[in-house]
């Protein structure tokens, strides 16, 4: 399958939630979750003073993510997946703006995404220096218009081996716009979509999806951990 087409069906596609993804929104006597305009987990014993901003993926369910982000709410975070209009993170990149003033009691905060998603929440922190203590990509990186080679911000990239996506070239080539410091998580045999629980997407990962989304949280609860503040 050509890049090209691949990229065209991403764009006018949609992946969506399956069963899996739907479960994890289930609110708790440890997590709470409330769906609107935003997908918000927080723990449901102590007030959290770290806050986690996810964009989703181009044209993916950010109801997919649940699985994944669960596990860090868990920890004692507040996570906050935007929807995004069309399922799109560049119709609307700034809205990390708007989620850091509805919670200013938060002290801390960390920001990410997948696929486009990540290039978006990269975007972001190109354009407000200062506003976040971390920034994470999973199968993403910056475009060559927002560079951070030179920013001290911890950095985690992780991606899968078997990305049909998005190329090794592209994350190799990549490394140039990241800083030095960056961590670089590769899950031999993971894929592109399996950082989400999706069902109606090819998978191309030679691992099963709970393994790639088990050493996708580890790999992320370890660089949140290492974050100072």
């Amino acid at each position: 399958m050509s890049s090209l087409y691949t990229r065209l069906k991403i764009t006018l596609g949609k992946a969506n939630a399956d069963e899996h993804a739907l479960a994890a929104l289930q609110p708790d006597d440890k997590i709470s979750v409330a769906l609107g305009e935003n997908i918000v987990m927080a723990p449901g014993s102590n007030t959290p003073q770290t806050g986690i901003i996810f964009y989703p993926g181009g044209r993916c369910d950010s109801r997919a993510y649940a699985p994944v982000v669960r596990p860090l709410a868990a920890t004692g975070a507040l996570v906050v997946i935007p929807n995004m209009p069309l399922r799109l993170a560049v119709l609307d990149a700034s809205r990390a703006g708007t989620i850091m003033a509805d919670y200013p009691d938060i002290k801390r905060w960390i920001i990410g995404g997948h696929s486009m998603g990540g290039a978006m929440a990269a975007a972001w922190v190109y354009k407000n220096p200062g506003r976040v203590k971390g920034l994470f990509f999973l199968a993403s990186y910056p475009s060559g218009m927002h560079p951070l080679a030179d920013s001290e911000l911890p950095v985690a990239m992780l991606y899968g081996t078997e990305d049909k996506i998005t190329s090794k070239s592209e994350f190799d080539a990549s490394r140039s716009r990241l800083p030095a410091h960056t961590e670089y998580v590769a899950i031999e045999g993971g894929d592109h979509y399996q950082f989400g629980s999706f069902g109606n997407v090819d998978v191309t990962a030679t691992i099963s999806r709970e393994e790639q989304q088990r050493v996708t949280v580890a790999a992320l609860q370890s660089f949140m951990s290492s974050i100072p503040g």
